[in-house]
C-alpha cells in the first residue's frame, strides 16, 4: 500500500506548526559558534611554534588532511593561516603527504 500522491515525507518531519524554528546555520552538530574554526590552524601547531618558512609539523599535516587543505599533485599550493599569519603550503620534492613545506607570506 503506497502513500497517496498528496503525502510528502517532509510533512511528517517538519510540520508547519513546529514549536521551533530551524535557522540556516543550525545543524545536528550544533550552532556555528561551537564549530571548529577552519580559518586559522593555530590550534594544530605545537606551543613552541615560531613563524618562519619550515616543514609542516605532523599535527598540522593531520589537521590539514582532515580539513582537505593539503597540497596535492592537482593542487600543489594551498593557503592557510596560523595564529593570524598567512602561509602558503606546498608539496616537498618527494610529492608525498608527509613532505609539506610552509612559506610565510
Amino acid at each position: 500500500d503506497l502513500p497517496s500522491a498528496a503525502y510528502s515525507p517532509v510533512q511528517s518531519v517538519n510540520p508547519p506548526d513546529a514549536p521551533w524554528e530551524q535557522s540556516l546555520g543550525a545543524s545536528i552538530f550544533g550552532t556555528p559558534q561551537y564549530m571548529l574554526p577552519v580559518d586559522d590552524l593555530g590550534g594544530a601547531v605545537p606551543p613552541s611554534w615560531q613563524h618562519r618558512n619550515q616543514p609542516a609539523p605532523a599535527g598540522l599535516r593531520l589537521a590539514m588532511s582532515w580539513l582537505e587543505l593539503l597540497p596535492s599533485a592537482d593542487n600543489p599550493q594551498t593557503s592557510i593561516t596560523i595564529h593570524g599569519v598567512p602561509y602558503t603550503a606546498t608539496l616537498g620534492p618527494s610529492g608525498r603527504e608527509n613532505d609539506i613545506y610552509l612559506f610565510q607570506q
